[in-house]
């Protein structure tokens, strides 16, 4: 099974998977992680635990980070570069998560990659435009 590892600036990553967890119950395993950064991280320093945590993922691993270009994600680019079945997808967003959820036990984790990947996109939609102006 897919680890999922939540990986943001603050306290975003833990209040995301409690939110999920709100949604579409809590998961009954410990297939999930958090991993705040703040702004004193060390890249090197926090991609070490981070690919500690990562290197027992035998079915692999999908990192969501907040932002691109920004510290959780070049950390956990850092922390994933040798392991082969770990992708780091950016723009977490609510919908990316529920996808991961619920898709983890039965895609592989490049399956798993791609379908939050898109998901993630289709999520974002302009609402004023599609629903209120009709267009």
């Amino acid at each position: 099974m897919v680890k999922i590892v939540l990986v943001t600036h603050g306290h975003l990553a833990q209040q995301m998977l409690e939110t999920a967890g709100q949604i579409i119950g809590k998961p009954s395993d410990d297939g999930f992680a958090t991993f705040a950064v703040t702004t004193a991280a060390s890249v090197e320093k926090e991609a070490a635990k981070l690919h500690e945590l990562l290197k027992s993922c035998e079915d692999g691993a999908l990192i969501l980070t907040d932002i691109f270009g920004g510290s959780a994600t070049n950390i956990s680019l850092t922390a994933s570069k040798d392991l082969p079945k770990c992708y780091v997808i950016t723009g977490l967003n609510l919908s990316m998560l529920l996808t991961a959820m619920n898709n983890r036990k039965k895609l592989s984790s490049k399956e798993l990659a791609e379908k939050i990947e898109a998901d993630g996109k289709r999520a974002v939609i302009n609402a004023t435009e599609l629903l209120i102006k009709g267009l």
